[in-house]
């Protein structure tokens, strides 16, 4: 039986790092449960540090470790540890950290520990790659809201991991989820963050197809300075929903709003509501029939 180690030795570590081809990917896994625990890339004693942290890790005043990874690794019995390919790029390790994510959540459809649920769009069925991508129009006037609707223009939607376990905080945002991206952290008025009802992700390149929507459950606030000196708050919205029961809810499901226009660099669009009055908007100007906000601001 092949004693445990806690580092390479200074040999094993003289042939890994090979210059730019310095990284590998890796696992974590529970032999006794033959359960996968975690894929990682890194170099050098990386693979190693998950256990060194774990036992380092305990709440002062609990004892508990509060990261779930650390947690699964410390109370891991019989850990494994394999090096699945080295002598890598950073960029091929990315790709291929990824690629083993995706096929272990899709294909084997297993949870791991991993926060960041790997980059880029996730494993997909040949017919759900089809339904994806056909949209048809809709007039704005036929959503099924009665609510103020923020709509965020997502450039690369389609290359987004789709992921929605977490919920999404200024602390762990994540701009390669679409969940993140569009709950976004948005600098708008607190009048108008208290009546958005609906949060909706929108592909331009496709005449404006949506590609997620969360109902609004409340919000959470950063206040920052800005290079003038002047303070400004940013809100980032919260959310319990799930986007495809959303999307059905309102009516949007592999549709595209031809009619909803952004403003010149703007980031960020209100559909208001169908019997809203204008003196309700005190500070939303939109533009008749549909009435749509167009806005200007910094992400």
């Amino acid at each position: 039986m092949v004693a445990k180690i806690k580092k390479f030795s200074d040999s094993t570590l003289s042939v890994l790092n090979n210059g730019e081809r310095r990284f590998y990917v890796y696992c974590l896994t529970d032999l006794k449960k033959d359960k996968i625990l975690y894929i990682g890339k890194g170099c050098g004693n990386r693979i190693f540090e998950h256990e060194w942290v774990a036992s380092r890790s305990q709440d002062p005043v609990s004892g508990e470790i509060i990261d779930r990874k650390l947690k699964a690794i410390s109370k891991c019995k019989k850990l494994g540890r394999y090096i699945i390919s080295y002598h890598l790029t950073e960029v091929e390790a990315l790709a291929a950290e990824s690629a083993l994510i995706h096929f272990v959540k899709s294909v084997l459809g297993k949870k791991l520990k991993n926060k960041i649920a790997g980059h880029g769009p996730g494993g997909i069925s040949v017919e759900e790659l089809d339904r994806r991508f056909g949209f048809s129009s809709l007039p704005l006037d036929e959503i099924n809201s009665n609510e103020l609707i923020l709509a965020i223009k997502i450039h690369n939607a389609f290359d987004l991991d789709t992921d929605e376990e977490l919920d999404y905080l200024f602390d762990n945002q994540d701009d390669a989820n679409l969940k993140s991206r569009t709950l976004g952290n948005w600098v708008i008025g607190k009048d108008v963050a208290s009546k958005v009802k609906y949060v909706i992700g929108v592909h331009t390149g496709l005449q404006n197809a949506v590609v997620s929507a969360y109902e609004v459950d409340g919000f959470e606030t950063m206040v920052e300075e800005t290079k003038n000196g002047r303070k400004q708050s940013r809100y980032r919205f919260r959310t319990t929903s799930r986007s495809e029961e959303v999307l059905a809810k309102l009516g949007l499901q592999q549709k595209c709003l031809p009619e909803l226009k952004f403003g010149s660099g703007g980031e960020k669009a209100y559909i208001r509501p169908k019997t809203e009055t204008e003196t309700e908007q005190e500070n939303i100007q939109t533009t008749p029939n549909p009435k749509i906000k167009k806005e200007k601001t910094k992400s």
